[in-house]
């Protein structure tokens, strides 16, 4: 455990997408969090208390031209994207967080997903979100898992 101190950077995080507000489907994700911006995403499901999330340092969707293709997939690199779960909102001891394994498809681009890490690892798929562990993350959970969203946030993440 390190402790922080007064030198550690701060960071600013501004609400970029609340799916209550501005719909929990794809075409409404992409219209809010397009582009190659720091963020991080919230989920609330229906079925549980978890939350779910991931950090992505290069953004969602139309991520620029410096992806691998792969059978038509574009995948995208970055070595510090992370995703992770808490088992509710008061409970941030017991949180598990898998880091990207596999860089060069830390992120993919495909017109069905409001958002993919690694291919399938977290993905939004219009109101569902699917965890599948494909070796591309760590696991944060044993078997797959799909959840219908409650509630959505996506804030950008700037360091002040």
């Amino acid at each position: 455990m390190s402790t922080r101190t007064g030198n550690d950077p701060s960071y600013k995080f501004n609400l970029a997408y609340y799916g209550s507000r501005d719909g929990i489907d794809n075409d409404s994700f992409k219209n809010k969090c397009n582009g190659q911006v720091a963020s991080l995403i919230l989920i609330k499901e229906y079925k549980s208390t978890k939350i779910f999330g991931g950090y992505s340092s290069i953004g969602f969707n139309s991520l620029g031209k410096n992806y691998f293709d792969e059978n038509g997939y574009r995948f995208y690199n970055s070595s510090d994207n992370f995703i992770f779960s808490f088992e509710n909102s008061e409970d941030i001891q017991n949180m598990k967080i898998g880091r990207v394994i596999n860089k060069s498809r830390a992120m993919m681009e495909y017109f069905c997903n409001g958002f993919n890490f690694g291919g399938g690892s977290f993905r939004m798929v219009n109101n569902m979100f699917l965890l599948n562990n494909c070796n591309r993350y760590e696991k944060i959970l044993n078997d797959e898992y799909v959840g219908t969203i409650k509630e959505v946030e996506v804030f950008v993440v700037t360091k002040e």
